[in-house]
C-alpha cells in the first residue's frame, strides 16, 4: 500500500490577531506556568489553552485525507494457477502436500497516519508571535512525516512550512492538543506540550509506521498478521530549563528516576505518596508540577 505524502510549501500567515489571556481551565492536563503571567508568550499560550479546554459538542470537523481507513479487506491467492503440463515452481505460501491453494482474507487497514480521524478547528502561532484564526481552516497532523496539515473548504490539505510555525493547537469535541518547536529538542519537530514549567517541562512526540500484512498459511496453520497497520510510537521528552537540556525517558519509576537525578529526594517522597498509582501521563505531569514548585 503506497501511503499518500503532501507537498509542503510555504504558507505566510500574515493575519493579525489578539492575544487576550483569559481564565477558563484547560480540560485537559495541559498546563502553563512557565513564564511570568504578563509576558507576550505566556498570553499567547494561555490563549491556546483556553481555545481547547471549551467544550463544543456540537463541533463539526471537515473530513478528508483518510481514505485509507475505509480501505476493505482484499482476498490474497497464495498461489497461482499454471497451464496444465506446466509444473508449478515451489512456493513457501503452498499447502505441504502442494496441492491444495491456501487463501486468506486480508483484513481492514488498521490504525492511521494521521493523529485524528478528521480535519478539525485550531489556532496558530507565526514566527512573529501572531495568533492565526481562521474559521474556515480545518487542521491535522501527520505523525509519519511529521507535518502540520491545513485543509481549507474542499480543497486538498497542505503541509505547512514548519519555519513559519511556532505552535498550534488542534480543538477536538472535548479538549485538544497544543503543539510547538521545542529548540532544545529539536527546532525542526513539533511536540505535544503535557506540562509547560520555569524549571521543568514535558513533551511527548508522535511517531508512526507502516507495517504490511504477514501472514503466510500452508493450508492447515496461520501465522503472522493478515491485516496492514500503522503502528503508533510515542516519545517523552522531559526538558531541563536550568540546565538547558533535554532528556527521552518512559512511563517507568527507574527511567524518571534515572531523568531525575538532583530530585531524587522529592521524586521518591512522590513515589511513596502514590504508590497505588499507575504510571501515566497525568501522573508524570502532577510529578513535574509539584518539583517546579
Amino acid at each position: 500500500m503506497k501511503y499518500r505524502y503532501f507537498l509542503a510549501i510555504p504558507l505566510c500567515f500574515a493575519f493579525l490577531h489578539s492575544a487576550e489571556a483569559q481564565n477558563n481551565n484547560a480540560s485537559t492536563y495541559v498546563k502553563n506556568n512557565s513564564h511570568p503571567k504578563d509576558s507576550l508568550e505566556a498570553l499567547i499560550f494561555q490563549r491556546l489553552v483556553d481555545f481547547i479546554s471549551k467544550n463544543d459538542p456540537g463541533i463539526k470537523a471537515t473530513e478528508g485525507g483518510n481514505d485509507s481507513l475505509g480501505r476493505m479487506g482484499e482476498e490474497h491467492q497464495l498461489v497461482i494457477p499454471f497451464a496444465r503440463g506446466v509444473a508449478p515452481e515451489p512456493t513457501q505460501n503452498s499447502s505441504w502436500d502442494k496441492s491444495l491453494p491456501t487463501v486468506y482474507n486480508k483484513e481492514a487497514l488498521q490504525g492511521s497516519p494521521f493523529l485524528l480521524s478528521d480535519y478539525v478547528p485550531g489556532l496558530v502561532v507565526n514566527e512573529l508571535d501572531t495568533v492565526i484564526d481562521k474559521p474556515s481552516y480545518a487542521y491535522n497532523y501527520d505523525k509519519m512525516s511529521g507535518n502540520f496539515l491545513l485543509k481549507r473548504d474542499n480543497e486538498k490539505p497542505i503541509a505547512v512550512n514548519k519555519a513559519q510555525v511556532k505552535q498550534f493547537c488542534l480543538k477536538t469535541a472535548k479538549g485538544g492538543y497544543i503543539f510547538e518547536r521545542v529548540s532544545l529538542i529539536n527546532p525542526d519537530e513539533y511536540f505535544q506540550v503535557l506540562y509547560k514549567g520555569p524549571g521543568y517541562s514535558f513533551y511527548k512526540q508522535y511517531k508512526s509506521k507502516f507495517v504490511p500484512a504477514n501472514q503466510h498459511t500452508n493450508g492447515y496453520l496461520s501465522e503472522g498478521k493478515d491485516y496492514d497497520e500503522y503502528q503508533d510510537i510515542y516519545i517523552y521528552y522531559l526538558v531541563d530549563q536550568a540546565h538547558e537540556e533535554s532528556l527521552i525517558f518512559d512511563l517507568t519509576k527507574k527511567s524518571i528516576r534515572k531523568s531525575l537525578p538532583s530530585e531524587a529526594a522529592a521524586v521518591d517522597a512522590y513515589f511513596k505518596q502514590h504508590k497505588n498509582e499507575g504510571i501515566t501521563e497525568s501522573y508524570v505531569v502532577r510529578l513535574i508540577e509539584q518539583l517546579n514548585k
